[in-house]
């Protein structure tokens, strides 16, 4: 096997300005056997520029069988990292043995994405030619990176086929495996996801966000972990602009209302206070904790930057896709909302592909692939079971033959 285990690259020459990242250390490979790094060499970007190496963090559940057909790769959100599974993994009721995607029988694999900071290379990541942060000097990251590097990593695993399954970015990488990668792909569900993000989306949950960071005199032009400062204020306030569009309005309502503060404000404020307030506050200072300023401008543009029609439209990529497709909405989600997703599910049946909708109804908004699990797991479970279901049938003719 191709990987090697070893420390992730320091990303921060200060005490101070390292808590800000989860440095992966070498005692934490060695401790738990489950994280991993591969380093996969020379990487020539999408948009341009290149790296001489890149390295990945990865989990692995499960084994891979001979041929290395067995494998499903779980694609994480914005900010999230390869613990899919486990104890504390953000989706650990539906991975696991017996579970929806079943590690008895699949190989599953996270990957920490391109750009990122639990692990993977990123702007944080140490620039070996200046021995200094990459910080704004890091190839600028698509969608279509992060999933070419997720490739190039899997082949070195064994992996031969394998289904795509992932919500909102993650779900912008199924698709991205689906009509780029084809040839992989035995099977993909994006949740919460559409072909691209509109303007709303780019504005609310983006744009503002990175005005913020960039906007903290702590940023210092990116260059802030040089300094031994981080821009703790704007990448808070980033986080609390995300979770407005992550949660439904029903939600928000029957959580918060307009009750007054039931915690302390953690920031100045003038007059009465509200419960949501505080709800903002305390994400946004949580937040500042686990991830780096840098990977969120990059990975917020990614995501605005990503359509699957690009370079050649629909006609060249969706009829591309040769695999049965599962695309979920939820009725509440307003930054991909249903009716964006069903417009996608029109024009896959079109061409003629295999497709399936399904749609969530939960008052929890965007992030509902997250939480409402006795909606998720049983359709995530049908989905997989019924490929299973076909590919034993497939087996099984192929031996009468």
């Amino acid at each position: 096997m191709a990987d090697r285990l070893k420390s992730a690259p320091k990303t921060h020459t200060d005490d101070a300005a390292r808590s800000h990242l989860r440095i992966v250390a070498e005692s934490d490979v060695q401790e738990n056997g489950v994280l991993r790094l591969m380093d996969l060499g020379h990487v020539n970007f999408e948009l341009g520029g290149h790296l001489d190496n890149v390295t990945l963090a990865f989990q692995t559940w499960g084994s891979l069988n001979e041929a290395g057909d067995n494998a499903v790769i779980v694609l994480h959100a914005l900010t999230g990292d390869s613990n899919a599974a486990g104890p504390d993994g953000w989706w650990s009721p539906i991975i696991g043995q017996g579970r929806a995607i079943d590690t008895d029988t699949q190989f599953v694999i996270c990957v920490n994405v391109l750009g990122g900071c639990q692990g993977s290379t990123g702007p944080a990541s140490i620039n070996p030619e200046t021995s200094r942060p990459w910080a704004m000097s890091f190839p600028l990251v698509t969608i279509g990176d992060i999933v070419a590097t997720q490739r190039r990593l899997v082949e070195r695993l064994g992996v031969t086929k394998l289904i795509a399954i992932g919500g909102s970015i993650g779900g912008f990488q199924a698709l991205e495996w689906a009509t780029r990668h084809a040839d992989m792909v035995k099977a993909v569900a994006p949740l919460a996801a559409a072909g691209a993000l509109d303007a709303q989306g780019i504005a609310t949950h983006s744009e503002l966000g990175r005005r913020a960071i960039m906007a903290d005199p702590n940023w210092r032009n990116g260059e802030y972990l040089e300094a031994g400062v981080f821009p703790e204020q704007g990448l808070a306030i980033a986080r609390m602009a995300a979770m407005i569009t992550y949660n439904g309005r029903e939600n928000l309502t029957n959580r918060f209302g307009r009750s007054a503060a039931s915690r302390p404000v953690l920031y100045p404020s003038f007059g009465q206070t509200f419960d949501i307030e505080g709800y903002l506050h305390y994400h946004g200072e949580a937040f500042v904790r686990r991830f780096d300023a840098n990977s969120y401008l990059y990975l917020t543009r990614a995501m605005d930057l990503y359509n699957v029609d690009r370079d050649g439209g629909s006609n060249e990529w969706l009829a591309k896709i040769d695999a049965p497709v599962l695309l979920m909405g939820i009725s509440s989600d307003w930054l991909f909302p249903s009716e964006q997703i069903r417009s996608l599910v029109d024009r896959l049946a079109r061409f003629g592909k295999d497709v399936t909708y399904v749609e969530i109804t939960s008052p929890h908004g965007h992030d509902s692939f997250l939480k409402d699990w006795d909606q998720f797991i049983p359709v995530i479970a049908g989905f997989v079971d019924e490929l299973d279901t076909a590919g034993n049938a497939a087996a099984s003719a192929a031996e009468t033959c």
